[in-house]
């Protein structure tokens, strides 16, 4: 907090304070045995830059912190006790805490402030924006107007669970039941299982009903926050299995079946493997207007433009690698994590379908050069603004026309890309997405790719073009070394474009290595004290010993 954000990132202004997540300092005595004390968790933590603590109240005497204690035994000078106090009170006098009611116009804001027309139409917009086409052999969009449809599954009628967790109360809950009577359409309903491992009867029984008389069966199902929460880890990432067997028995039925999942990823591979199934839609935890937001993407009242934020694993991952092992490389025991060191996704990160087609390539005539003054850059830059097919770069160059106080923020010649619906019947939002990747540029190994930059294209007519320069800063480019530092290494490059990829885009980067960014260290005396038993760990460190 003190070395990194203030000192190093400059969070100084007036008002920068900060508070704890809750009950953290609590937690620094009760679970990560970092302290013996709640007076010596809290002056460490105000002393390491923290100005207020965060506590939920009846949670527990081990989560109260004691200020008076921590000045007492020593763990925090009254200056820095002062020091924490002066910034919350800057913070509440620049937010007119203490001016009077007439003249601070915040203190007549209530709920109709926040529950208006324009908010409600924003929910609902992230909700479908966010939505992602994972399986589609043809089935969607689908016309639902004069069609039986069977509305199956544990969040078709769901309520608080399309929240997710740490929600705030909704003004209403849109699930598909309401969606189906607002459209006036003819639908059953019945439940289904959400986290069962055994199909019973009783849900068998009623979605099989309720599909039997149905020309549609639209499936809701996946998991909610009664199986994934803080303090509620999953072990698995497989479907849950009773899921799995009404699935089959529905999908035997010869009829359309299009499967909607809430909740957050799981390995999907026998439902994309079933034929029978004919297309999968991921749409989240969705919020108030989740139902409608997903009636409106599988109608085609909105074309789906959302990607995979994480990579889809296989069931079996949680069995190739443990918790315990904190590495991203592939290594003895761990096959590695995430889009960047992992290939062996059931589907890849920023994966996502469309109702039209797409073709996306770096565009021969580049749109106007981005505002570098916008992002604090240097207003009369002179270097190259965008990045050309087999193009080469001297690092030194790059960095002469930048004055920015972090390098790694300095722009790297944009990268101009043109994107056509080449379909004819939709017009559809496009998520660009653009990643780089070396083979030779610094030590090896090399990640398979990393993220560099992206933008989404609102609208795209059948037959029209957009284009657009895909920011990219330097420290997009650079790598971390063993200490953290970021650094810019010469060497062969190559941009890619989409997922899967559909163009490529080569270039050097020439001259010598740069460290963009020169990560803090922790102090080589760095001490702490510890509890002699920690039965979930084994043996702990005892008092006195190096934190890293």
């Amino acid at each position: 907090m003190k070395t990194i954000l203030r000192e190093h990132w400059g969070w100084t202004s007036d008002n920068n304070f900060i508070t704890s997540d809750c009950n953290a300092v609590g937690q620094m005595v009760g679970n990560h045995n970092y302290t013996t004390t709640t007076a010596a968790a809290e002056g460490i933590s105000l002393t390491a830059g923290m100005d207020s603590a965060c506590i939920v109240a009846n949670t527990g005497a081990g989560n109260i912190v004691d200020t008076q204690g921590a000045y007492y035994d020593g763990y925090a000078t009254e200056e820095v006790i002062t020091t924490a106090l002066v910034r919350q009170y800057e913070a509440l006098i620049i937010a007119g805490y203490f001016d009077s009611a007439a003249s601070q116009p915040y203190r007549s804001i209530g709920w109709s402030a926040v529950d208006t027309p324009s908010s409600q139409q924003l929910a609902k917009t992230a909700a479908t924006a966010g939505m992602t086409l994972l399986k589609n052999d043809g089935a969607l969009p689908i016309a639902l107007k004069g069609k039986k449809v069977a509305l199956i599954g544990m969040w078709a009628n769901g309520t608080t669970n399309l929240q997710g967790g740490y929600s705030g109360p909704a003004p209403y809950i849109h699930n598909a039941v309401y969606a189906a009577k607002a459209l006036g359409l003819q639908y059953t309903y019945a439940n289904g299982p959400t986290n069962q491992s055994v199909l019973s009867a009783n849900y068998s029984s009623a979605a099989l009903a309720a599909a039997s008389s149905a020309d549609v069966i639209l499936y809701f199902g996946g998991i909610d926050w009664s199986v994934e929460a803080e303090a509620m880890d999953r072990y698995q990432i497989s479907w849950p299995q009773a899921q799995l067997d009404l699935l089959t028995q529905l999908s035997s039925l010869g009829k359309p079946v299009i499967v909607a999942q809430l909740g957050s990823m799981l390995d999907a591979t026998p439902l994309l493997n079933n034929k029978a199934i004919n297309a999968l839609l991921w749409a989240g935890y969705p919020g108030q207007d989740g139902g409608v937001a997903a009636f409106e993407i599988l109608t085609g009242v909105t074309a789906p433009a959302g990607r995979l934020p994480v990579t889809m694993y296989p069931a079996d991952y949680v069995n190739q690698v443990p918790m315990s092992n904190m590495s991203l490389r592939s290594g003895p025991g761990n096959p590695g994590r995430t889009y960047k060191w992992y290939s062996g996704g059931v589907l890849p990160f920023a994966y996502g379908l469309h109702y039209t087609s797409f073709r996306a390539s770096f565009a021969v005539s580049a749109p106007a050069p981005w505002n570098y003054g916008h992002h604090g850059w240097k207003k009369n830059y002179h270097g190259p603004t965008t990045c050309k097919q087999q193009g080469s770069y001297n690092i030194q160059d790059l960095l002469s026309g930048c004055d920015e106080a972090h390098p790694d923020l300095c722009p790297f010649p944009s990268a101009a890309i043109s994107v056509r619906n080449t379909g004819r019947k939709v017009t559809s939002d496009y998520s660009a997405v653009l990643f780089v990747r070396t083979s030779n540029a610094g030590p090896a190994p090399y990640p398979l790719k990393e993220l560099v930059s992206y933008t989404r294209f609102a609208a795209i007519a059948p037959g029209r073009v957009a284009s657009a320069n895909l920011n990219i800063a330097l420290g997009a480019l650079a790598r971390r070394d063993e200490q953290g530092n970021s650094i810019l290494y010469p060497g062969k490059y190559e941009f890619l474009l989409d997922v899967p990829t559909q163009a490529t885009l080569s270039f050097t980067l020439t001259g010598k290595q740069v460290v963009l960014d020169l990560w803090p260290q922790p102090p080589a005396n760095q001490t702490y004290e510890a509890a002699i038993n920690c039965p979930d760990y084994g043996n702990c460190p005892q008092l006195g010993q190096p934190v890293a």
